[in-house]
């Protein structure tokens, strides 16, 4: 594993980052994977402004509260990815 691994809540706008490690249980894990959020997928930051973070998902996008977003760590991948 990487030294880029950090919690998802500590990511920046415009980040694109990959999923490693998902440290919740069993029923935070699946209503994770039903959003299409499990290890190896790739995530991008849309906003993170303090309150609820707002990631992309392919082509959906979503919002994960502070608490959740500590409990995914990732690897950054690229900073200043354009968001569409």
């Amino acid at each position: 594993m990487s030294n880029n691994i950090i919690s998802l809540s500590d990511t920046n706008i415009g980040d694109r980052v990959k999923v490693v490690e998902i440290a919740g249980g069993r029923k935070l894990t699946n209503r994770l994977m039903e959003l299409g959020i499990m290890e190896g997928a790739i995530l991008d930051i849309v906003n993170c402004g303090g309150g609820p973070l707002i990631i992309k998902v392919g082509n959906s996008r979503f919002a994960l509260g502070q608490g959740v977003a500590k409990k995914i760590k990732v690897e950054k991948l690229g900073e200043n990815v354009s968001i569409n």
